[in-house]
Protein backbone atom coordinates (compact mmCIF):
# COMPACT_ATOMS: atom_id res chain seq x y z
CA UNK A 1 0.00 0.00 0.00
CA UNK A 2 1.14 3.51 -0.80
CA UNK A 3 0.21 6.37 1.52
CA UNK A 4 0.23 9.93 0.23
CA UNK A 5 0.14 13.14 2.26
CA UNK A 6 -1.18 16.57 1.22
CA UNK A 7 1.96 17.56 -0.69
CA UNK A 8 2.13 14.26 -2.56
CA UNK A 9 -1.55 14.44 -3.50
CA UNK A 10 -0.99 18.06 -4.60
CA UNK A 11 1.94 16.97 -6.82
CA UNK A 12 -0.11 14.22 -8.49
CA UNK A 13 -3.04 16.59 -9.09
CA UNK A 14 -0.79 19.30 -10.49
CA UNK A 15 0.84 16.80 -12.85
CA UNK A 16 -2.47 15.32 -13.99
CA UNK A 17 -4.15 18.70 -14.45
CA UNK A 18 -1.22 19.92 -16.56
CA UNK A 19 -1.40 16.73 -18.62
CA UNK A 20 -5.17 17.00 -19.17
CA UNK A 21 -5.49 20.80 -19.39
CA UNK A 22 -2.13 22.18 -20.63
CA UNK A 23 -3.37 25.71 -21.10
CA UNK A 24 -1.70 27.85 -18.48
CA UNK A 25 -0.05 27.94 -15.09
CA UNK A 26 -2.13 27.30 -12.03
CA UNK A 27 -2.08 27.06 -8.28
CA UNK A 28 -3.98 24.53 -6.21
CA UNK A 29 -5.32 25.34 -2.77
CA UNK A 30 -7.08 22.99 -0.38
CA UNK A 31 -10.41 24.47 0.65
CA UNK A 32 -13.40 22.37 1.64
CA UNK A 33 -16.89 23.77 1.12
CA UNK A 34 -19.24 21.40 2.92
CA UNK A 35 -22.88 21.89 3.72
CA UNK A 36 -24.15 21.83 7.30
CA UNK A 37 -24.89 18.09 7.20
CA UNK A 38 -21.15 17.31 6.93
CA UNK A 39 -19.98 19.61 9.73
CA UNK A 40 -19.65 17.72 13.01
CA UNK A 41 -20.42 19.04 16.50
CA UNK A 42 -16.91 20.51 16.92
CA UNK A 43 -17.18 22.45 13.66
CA UNK A 44 -14.74 20.33 11.69
CA UNK A 45 -15.38 18.33 8.52
CA UNK A 46 -14.21 14.78 7.76
CA UNK A 47 -14.54 13.50 4.21
CA UNK A 48 -13.91 10.19 2.44
CA UNK A 49 -14.55 8.83 -1.05
CA UNK A 50 -18.28 8.65 -0.38
CA UNK A 51 -18.35 12.47 -0.28
CA UNK A 52 -17.46 12.60 -3.99
CA UNK A 53 -19.62 15.70 -4.70
CA UNK A 54 -17.95 18.01 -2.16
CA UNK A 55 -15.67 20.83 -3.32
CA UNK A 56 -12.30 20.24 -1.69
CA UNK A 57 -9.87 22.46 -3.64
CA UNK A 58 -9.60 25.56 -5.75
CA UNK A 59 -7.67 25.50 -9.00
CA UNK A 60 -6.55 29.11 -9.46
CA UNK A 61 -5.54 30.37 -12.90
CA UNK A 62 -4.29 33.90 -13.61
CA UNK A 63 -7.70 34.94 -14.98
CA UNK A 64 -10.16 32.73 -13.11
CA UNK A 65 -10.52 29.84 -10.70
CA UNK A 66 -12.50 26.63 -10.73
CA UNK A 67 -13.54 24.21 -8.00
CA UNK A 68 -12.11 20.71 -7.73
CA UNK A 69 -14.43 18.07 -6.32
CA UNK A 70 -13.47 15.02 -4.30
CA UNK A 71 -14.44 12.89 -7.33
CA UNK A 72 -11.82 14.68 -9.44
CA UNK A 73 -9.11 14.01 -6.87
CA UNK A 74 -10.03 10.32 -6.92
CA UNK A 75 -10.07 10.38 -10.74
CA UNK A 76 -6.65 12.02 -11.05
CA UNK A 77 -5.11 9.70 -8.46
CA UNK A 78 -6.54 6.76 -10.42
CA UNK A 79 -4.94 8.17 -13.59
CA UNK A 80 -1.59 8.16 -11.80
CA UNK A 81 -2.03 4.78 -10.09
CA UNK A 82 -3.92 2.65 -12.60
CA UNK A 83 -5.57 -0.59 -11.50
CA UNK A 84 -5.58 0.45 -7.87
CA UNK A 85 -8.03 0.94 -5.07
CA UNK A 86 -7.93 4.53 -3.87
CA UNK A 87 -9.21 5.85 -0.56
CA UNK A 88 -8.99 9.58 0.11
CA UNK A 89 -9.39 11.12 3.56
CA UNK A 90 -9.70 14.86 4.12
CA UNK A 91 -10.33 16.87 7.23
CA UNK A 92 -10.82 20.56 7.76
CA UNK A 93 -10.56 21.92 11.28
CA UNK A 94 -12.49 24.86 12.67
CA UNK A 95 -9.69 27.24 11.58
CA UNK A 96 -10.01 26.05 7.96
CA UNK A 97 -6.76 24.06 7.90
CA UNK A 98 -7.13 21.04 5.65
CA UNK A 99 -5.24 17.78 6.04
CA UNK A 100 -5.42 15.14 3.35
CA UNK A 101 -4.16 11.60 2.94
CA UNK A 102 -4.71 8.93 0.32
CA UNK A 103 -4.22 5.18 0.50
CA UNK A 104 -3.45 3.46 -2.77
CA UNK A 105 -3.55 -0.33 -2.74
CA UNK A 106 -3.12 -2.84 -5.51
CA UNK A 107 -4.60 -6.30 -5.94
CA UNK A 108 -1.17 -7.84 -6.25
CA UNK A 109 -1.62 -10.96 -4.18
CA UNK A 110 -1.27 -14.05 -6.37
CA UNK A 111 -2.68 -17.44 -5.51
CA UNK A 112 -0.58 -20.27 -6.88
CA UNK A 113 -1.53 -23.87 -7.46
CA UNK A 114 0.47 -26.66 -5.84
CA UNK A 115 2.22 -27.59 -9.11
CA UNK A 116 3.17 -23.96 -9.76
CA UNK A 117 4.70 -23.73 -6.28
CA UNK A 118 6.73 -26.90 -6.91
CA UNK A 119 8.07 -25.41 -10.16
CA UNK A 120 9.05 -22.21 -8.38
CA UNK A 121 10.73 -24.21 -5.60
CA UNK A 122 12.79 -25.98 -8.28
CA UNK A 123 13.68 -22.61 -9.79
CA UNK A 124 14.71 -21.25 -6.37
CA UNK A 125 17.04 -24.24 -6.02
CA UNK A 126 18.54 -23.64 -9.46
CA UNK A 127 19.23 -19.95 -8.76
CA UNK A 128 20.36 -20.81 -5.22
CA UNK A 129 18.02 -18.32 -3.54
CA UNK A 130 17.65 -19.75 -0.04
CA UNK A 131 15.24 -17.11 1.26
CA UNK A 132 12.90 -17.53 -1.69
CA UNK A 133 13.18 -21.31 -1.40
CA UNK A 134 12.24 -21.15 2.30
CA UNK A 135 9.25 -18.88 1.59
CA UNK A 136 7.98 -21.07 -1.24
CA UNK A 137 8.50 -24.26 0.75
CA UNK A 138 6.60 -22.84 3.72
CA UNK A 139 3.72 -21.85 1.39
CA UNK A 140 3.74 -25.28 -0.23
CA UNK A 141 3.72 -27.08 3.12
CA UNK A 142 0.94 -24.83 4.41
CA UNK A 143 -1.13 -25.50 1.31
CA UNK A 144 -0.62 -29.27 1.37
CA UNK A 145 -0.73 -30.09 5.04
CA UNK A 146 -3.48 -32.51 5.80
CA UNK A 147 -6.39 -31.18 7.78
CA UNK A 148 -7.18 -33.01 11.03
CA UNK A 149 -9.99 -35.44 10.50
CA UNK A 150 -13.02 -35.07 12.68
CA UNK A 151 -14.34 -38.04 14.62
Amino acid sequence: MIKLNEEQIYAVLHKQLNRNFPVQTMELQYHIEADARLINETGSVSLTNKHYWVKVMDCIYPTHSRPILMSEIIYFLRQEYMDSTIRVFMEQDTDGKVSATAEISFQDQVTLESEQLKSLIDLALVVKDKQWFDELTASYLMMNRSLPSSL
